[in-house]
């Protein structure tokens, strides 16, 4: 392979990656900005304490990632390895702390029975998909001597949190299904682009489309909440 094709290769991957970073910022900011960043212009009252920790841990795991994109164009291999250890303790982090947001919210709407139900739901669904984004994390941190693998295991692991904020623009099935086509982008547009599939990409893809099927299934499912809503309560 010819000096300029790796070169090309490589500004094309920086171009990719860091455009799917920004994209996903985007999205998140704009998705919670009412309910969140923005909440005191619409006159809301006060987040609870474990509400605001949650959104500055999850906040600042898409600010790290496009950081850590923008760090590797750089060539700024040294710094990238050293945040990674924070990008490491954040995505930790968020596990639990979206899994507490979760269970939370439906303690706190118990008394309405409809609304705890769907609360269960939206458990459910973070749940799944929290499990999915830290186990693809721990593979990625496992291949970071593969940056192949590990830099495209990473962008399917931040792009994969995405339903949240999705959610909060359009209604839910529209929102998983643009969810999924933004895990496709970047593997179709790098499919097309090396004419060949990336086995991270493939499998990782496939799991993630998967899970968050799986998932969505499970949250609209009436008799799966009446289920779940007891271990939640």
């Amino acid at each position: 392979m010819s000096a300029v094709r790796v070169q090309g290769s490589a500004a094309f991957e920086r171009r990719l990656y860091g455009a799917m970073g920004v994209l996903a910022l985007l999205v998140v900011l704009v998705g919670f900005a009412r309910s969140f960043y923005l909440r005191s212009l619409f006159g809301a009252a006060p987040l609870a304490d474990l509400l605001q920790l949650h959104g500055a841990v999850m906040t600042l795991w898409f600010a790290l990632f496009l950081i850590q994109v923008s760090l590797v164009g750089a060539r700024r291999v040294e710094w990238h390895r050293r945040l990674g250890v924070m990008a490491a303790v954040v995505a930790t982090l968020l596990v639990p702390l979206g899994l507490a947001t979760a269970i939370a919210f439906v303690r706190r709407v118990q008394p309405d029975a409809e609304q705890a139900a769907e609360a269960a739901g939206i458990a459910t669904y973070d749940a799944i998909v929290l499990a999915l984004f830290m186990g693809l994390v721990a593979i990625a941190l496992r291949s970071r001597r593969r940056p192949d693998v590990h830099k495209r295991l990473m962008t399917l692991a931040t792009l994969s949190l995405l339903g949240p904020p999705l959610g909060r623009l359009m209604p839910d099935l529209v929102a998983a299904l643009v969810g999924q086509g933004l895990v496709l982008l970047p593997i179709v547009v790098d499919t097309c682009r090396n004419r060949r599939l990336h086995p991270a990409f493939g499998w990782g893809g496939a799991l993630v489309l998967v899970s968050s099927g799986v998932a969505v299934a499970l949250a609209e499912s009436p008799a799966w909440r009446a289920v779940v809503l007891p271990w939640l309560s």
